[in-house]
């Protein structure tokens, strides 16, 4: 099973493209074009609670992410899916964190990375069918992955990143208490569960994986390491109080997702089960009895003897389930996708209810130009693939594909890069063709690849709580790849360029951490002698370099979020550099690519902290053209196309 977000991502599939729509004729003439949207859409809910004692009728709580805001609190009736309303969560952009309390309120935790967003928490109350936004718990923190109420309603928790933080809301005052980091040094307070008595369980990562037991005022009293069996870094995933037990589901570096039933009267693990897909594990409780998904099917997990029994059922809704909770005999549970799903235990029978949440519009994480002259993207989170025509404005649609990190055209096909496991896909136009998947070496995020003669190369981010990134070679025509792990130690490969057998990189400091190793790297690797022929800093300072390209005269250029250089391809040697803009490094806790740097008509084009520039090569001088932009792509017809959340546009060159 992969890590964190591997179920959420829809399968790759052989569903047929989404028939093609007619839209606007190009545009013409010089400059900036807005080219509106792509058919990037979906219903992507992370976060979801049910409230099976709500007095109207019993209600599932989903929150559908969007790609600019706002999401959307979608509030159904879990018995038919029928959906009551749905409520805008202002300056949210989705949730993982959604829990009702003992009045039937609901608080979720939101995210946003956007400076002065951050992450918020809201509460909904269904009497009065109003969202009250509460504000920004901790200033530093940007997610907030996980909230819980106390048994008694006077307290709702939360558990944030990317300083690994636990919150305290005072539901009759408003106030906020900051507690603190419960394991120092873990970026996240992954998940939440709190007893009977009021005691707190945190699950931590992307380190420890380790759970903190707290007070009921947030004084950690201990901390739970985890099984001896469950190997490698990552998170305590998904925390739940059953009885006497505490449930922990691991997600691992290693592409595991272990589950840990903990004896909290005798203080050990009692056992360890293996390959545990459930987003939630103690919501299908049901007396001794976990209801769990196996390799996608629902299995029944006997907490007394450790008995596993296969119930048949595995039409969910795809991407990820998520038990919630029982309605009599039938166990109610949500797919990421937005379906809500029943098993019946007393028949054995399953059934799927009809989609009712609104899509949203998702985020254009990638963009990269196809064989057929057309310019392809890649969707965020709830992945998706969109081409566009820049001949006819006409676009077409896959839904059906997972997150592109990277994609790039290669002896006349398209591959693409998926997160996560570094998955690399050959795509056809009708069924991507998964080539090879790197998630049992610990990578996961493949943003730079390159057409490297007959071999395709690429560049890899390793897997959360890791470092060490790999340099890819593979040859599709044969399936024979060569993968070079940790070429530069502790770094990942974020931007590549090719020249007659040299293979030239540019690296992060950051791995799947917060802390970056040393200072980032440019290199060269020579593929017949399967050498490092230079490595060197061009920048001192940078922890992260970003794209790097040739122009046309055989030079080497890089663009850094805070520099601009050119290196000699022989030596590596730093020919010029100049510093365009300033960044916070010192504050940097993460940070991969940032930039896009294509050459074209006798200039450098690049994009570099949301801004986009027309670069002259010989005065190395900045001329903007275009803000703010996430994502830049030179098409064949000659011109930029750009993207910014859901929006597409272009820049005529002229």
């Amino acid at each position: 099973m992969r890590t964190i977000l591997a179920a959420l991502l829809v399968a790759l599939s052989l569903q047929t493209p989404v028939q093609a729509e007619s839209t606007a004729a190009p545009p013409t003439g010089c400059g900036f074009h807005t080219l509106g949207t792509l058919p990037l859409t979906g219903a992507t809910t992370a976060g979801t609670a049910l409230d099976a004692g709500y007095p109207q009728g019993p209600r599932v709580y989903s929150v559908t992410s969007s790609a600019s805001g706002p999401a959307l609190l979608g509030i159904r009736d879990a018995r038919d899916g029928r959906l009551i309303g749905e409520r805008p969560l202002p300056l949210a952009l989705g949730s993982w964190a959604v829990t009702v309390a003992p009045d039937h309120s609901v608080y979720v935790g939101s995210y946003n990375a956007t400076a002065g967003a951050m992450g918020r928490l809201f509460r909904y109350t269904p009497s009065t069918d109003q969202v009250s936004e509460l504000g920004i718990p901790i200033a530093t923190e940007t997610f907030v992955w996980t909230v819980a109420a106390s048994p008694d309603g006077t307290a709702v928790y939360g558990g944030t990143s990317p300083t690994g933080k636990l919150f305290r809301y005072d539901t009759a005052t408003g106030a906020y208490t900051d507690l603190g980091s419960p394991v120092p040094g873990d970026q996240f307070v992954r998940d939440l569960a709190v007893g009977e008595d009021g005691t707190l369980y945190a699950g931590v990562g992307a380190g420890s994986m380790k759970v903190a037991v707290l007070s009921p005022g947030g004084t950690v009293e201990r901390t739970i390491d985890p099984p001896a069996a469950v190997e490698g870094t990552g998170y305590a995933y998904d925390v739940d109080v059953a009885g006497h037990y505490l449930l922990v589901r691991f997600s691992t570096s290693t592409g595991e997702s272990p589950m840990g039933v903990y004896d909290l009267s005798r203080r050990r693990w009692k056992e360890v089960v293996a390959d545990v897909g459930s987003l939630t594990v103690g919501g299908g409780r049901h007396g001794h009895d976990l209801y769990l998904f196996q390799h996608g099917e629902l299995v029944s997990y006997d907490l007394r003897t450790g008995k596993i029994t296969e119930l048949g059922f595995t039409e969910y809704g795809g991407g990820a389930a998520r038990t919630l909770g029982w309605l009599g005999n039938t166990l109610v549970g949500t797919s990421s996708t937005g379906r809500i799903w029943h098993f019946d235990r007393g028949t054995g029978q399953g059934t799927l209810l009809d989609g009712t949440l609104t899509g949203q519009p998702v985020s254009i994480r990638s963009l990269g130009t196809g064989p057929d002259g057309r310019i392809y993207a890649g969707g965020f989170f709830t992945g998706g693939l969109a081409a566009y025509d820049p001949a006819t404005g006409e676009t077409e649609n896959w839904p059906n594909v997972g997150q592109s990190e990277g994609m790039v055209t290669h002896n006349g096909k398209l591959y693409l890069g998926v997160y996560p496991g570094a998955r690399i896909y050959e795509f056809d136009g009708t069924a991507p063709r998964l080539l090879l998947d790197l998630g049992d070496q610990e990578q996961d995020r493949p943003f730079a690849m390159i057409s490297a003669g007959e071999l395709l190369a690429f560049g890899t981010v390793p897997k959360a709580g890791t470092h060490g990134g790999a340099l890819g070679l593979l040859d599709p025509a044969t399936g024979r790849a060569v993968i070079k792990r940790d070429i530069i130690p502790g770094h990942s490969i974020i931007g590549l360029a090719y020249r007659d057998g040299v293979v030239y990189g540019a690296t992060s400091a950051f791995g799947g951490t917060s802390t970056p190793r040393g200072e980032a790297v440019a290199f060269a690797y020579d593929i017949a002698t399967d050498s490092l022929k230079w490595q060197t800093n061009p920048v001192p300072g940078d922890l992260a370099l970003g794209s790097i390209a040739f122009d046309d005269a055989g030079r080497l250029w890089g663009l850094t979020p805070d520099s601009l250089f050119e290196l000699d391809p022989a030596t590596g040697r730093t020919v010029r550099a100049v510093q365009h803009q300033t960044y916070p490094w010192s504050s940097a806790t993460q940070v991969w690519l940032d930039t896009n740097l294509v050459f074209h008509k006798g200039f450098l084009w690049g994009k570099v902290q949301g801004k986009v520039y027309r670069i002259d090569p010989g005065t190395m001088t900045f001329a903007r053209i275009a803000r703010p932009i996430s994502n830049l792509v030179l098409g064949p017809d000659g011109h930029l196309y750009l993207s910014r959340f859901e929006n597409f546009s272009t820049y005529r060159i002229c």
